[in-house]
C-alpha cells in the first residue's frame, strides 16, 4: 500500500470516531435532558404547577400546549354564563385542579338532600363536560350547612345532612357513568364557613349565611390522587 493510501485510510478512521464520539455526545444530551424533565415533573407538587411545566415543554420544542384543567375550566365557565340559574356558580382553579362551588339553595330545599329537579339537568351537562375533559380524575363532592341546627329522624344534626348532600350529587357521578373508586363523598356540617356570620359588631349578616350553604365538586388530578395513594 502506497504512503498516499495509506494517509487516505487514516483520515477515514480518524472521520469515524469523530462520527462516533458525534452520536455519543448526542446521546448523553438526550438522556440528560430526559432526567431533567423526570425531576421537573416529580418536583412539581400540584396540577397547576404540572400544567405549567408541559406548557414550557412544548414551547421549548416549537409547538403549543392547551392545559387540560384550563380547557375544563373554561367550558364549565362557558356553560355557567349559558344559563342564569347557574349564575351564582363559583369555578376555580386551586392547588389541586378545579373546583365548582355551588350555594346549596341552587341543589336542594332547606333540610332536604333531594337534589331539585331543574339543576339535576344541569349537573348532568357538568358531568358530562368534566368527563369529556378528564375522566381518570378523581372528584370529590363536600357538602356543608349553615349554623341553624336540624333534628328530624332523618337528620339528626347537620353532619348527617352535609353528608347525605355530598353523597346525592356523587349518585349523579355514578349514574352517568363515574367509576365509583374515584368518588368521594363527604359532609362538614357547619364546621368550615367561608365567609363570617357576624360583622365586627356583632350583628348577624343574614347573606353570608346563605354563603355557606354550599356544594363543592372538586375535580382532583390523578397524579395527586396517586401520591396521596403511595403516602399512605
Amino acid at each position: 500500500m502506497s504512503l498516499k493510501h495509506l494517509h487516505h485510510h487514516e483520515e477515514e478512521e480518524d472521520g469515524g470516531e469523530e462520527i462516533w464520539l458525534l452520536s455519543y455526545s448526542d446521546l448523553m444530551t438526550l438522556l440528560f435532558g430526559f432526567f431533567v424533565l423526570m425531576y421537573a415533573f416529580a418536583s412539581v407538587n400540584n396540577a397547576i404547577e404540572r400544567e405549567q411545566v408541559k406548557n414550557s415543554m412544548a414551547k421549548a420544542f416549537g409547538g403549543s400546549f392547551v392545559p387540560q384543567y384550563e380547557a375544563l375550566e373554561k367550558d364549565l365557565k362557558d356553560f355557567r354564563d349559558s344559563n342564569a340559574e347557574l349564575r351564582f356558580v363559583e369555578v376555580q382553579p386551586d392547588d389541586e385542579g378545579i373546583e365548582i362551588v355551588f350555594r346549596s339553595g341552587m341543589f336542594f330545599e332547606l333540610g332536604s338532600a333531594e337534589i331539585l329537579p331543574v339543576i339535576k339537568t344541569k349537573l348532568k351537562t357538568i358531568i358530562e363536560i368534566v368527563s369529556v375533559h378528564i375522566r381518570e380524575a378523581e372528584v370529590r363532592v363536600e357538602g356543608y350547612t349553615d349554623d341553624l341546627p336540624i333534628k328530624t329522624p332523618q337528620y339528626p344534626s347537620n353532619w348527617e345532612l352535609s353528608s347525605a348532600r355530598a353523597s346525592s350529587v356523587v349518585r349523579q357521578f355514578v349514574k352517568f357513568g363515574f367509576d365509583p373508586k374515584r368518588l368521594v363523598a363527604v359532609g362538614f356540617a357547619d364546621t368550615r364557613p367561608v365567609v363570617p356570620l357576624y360583622d365586627e359588631y356583632g350583628k348577624l349578616i343574614p347573606e353570608n349565611r346563605e354563603k355557606n350553604r354550599r356544594v363543592v365538586i372538586k375535580i382532583v388530578s390523578k397524579q395527586k390522587v396517586s401520591n396521596k395513594e403511595s403516602a399512605q
